[in-house]
């Protein structure tokens, strides 16, 4: 079990690197507002990711192993985590920060939710991962338990990070060190886009 769990610590570290627009959202808020107001965006997110969590585990269940249908939704989503590699390693992006207001606790929290649940990149993440749990790994429900348990404390903890670091990190955001991360993170979407996709490949050949 315990494992399981260090797994969801690693995997959730991956998926929080991934440099949206709830990570801006959160940087920008943290420096213009304080910590606290990326604490509430930070739990939006995770209400988020817990229903994302239980939609993938529900399609998932739904797909019998080794079905047409299985082998479908592992060749998207590795295709997509392929697309998500390239653009981590091809892509122009550099940092960018609005101006933000002040706003309450449910609006922000709202705010993180929001952003976290629309970008539909989150949930074929989640799908993928519960797809690599149950179809590869083979974890069972306590096992899966205790891997998103992990995850989930180590996206929380990881935003929370970021919040405390928030007025430092805008000056150190530099276009080097950003395509240093997106190169990281680019090898690692590749890295599980195979794993995703291992299967089909056995399969026919």
């Amino acid at each position: 079990m315990i494992y399981a769990f260090f797994y969801g610590l690693a995997t959730g570290i991956i998926l929080s690197s991934m440099l949206g627009t709830v990570f801006f959202f959160l940087v920008q808020n943290s420096i213009d507002n304080g910590f606290k107001s990326g604490m509430f965006i930070s739990a939006g997110v995770i209400i988020s990711d817990v229903l994302l969590i239980l939609l993938s585990w529900f399609n998932n269940n739904l797909i019998p192993a080794g079905s047409k249908t299985e082998m479908g939704v592992r060749l998207a989503g590795s295709c997509f985590l392929a697309f998500l590699g390239f653009s981590s390693v091809y892509g122009k992006r550099g940092p960018a920060f609005p101006v933000t207001k002040r706003s309450g606790i449910l609006l922000l929290s709202a705010k993180g939710f929001i952003l976290n649940t629309f970008n539909p990149g989150n949930f074929i993440s989640w799908l993928s991962v519960t797809a690599l749990l149950l179809n590869v790994l083979h974890f069972n429900a306590a096992e899966c338990s205790w891997f998103y348990s992990g995850a989930l404390i180590s996206i929380f903890g990881m935003e929370v990070l970021i919040s405390l670091g928030a007025s430092y990190l805008k000056k150190y955001l530099t276009k080097k060190l950003m395509h240093l991360i997106n190169l990281a993170l680019g090898i690692a979407f590749f890295v599980f886009a195979f794993i995703l996709l291992l299967p089909v490949l056995k399969k026919f050949f």
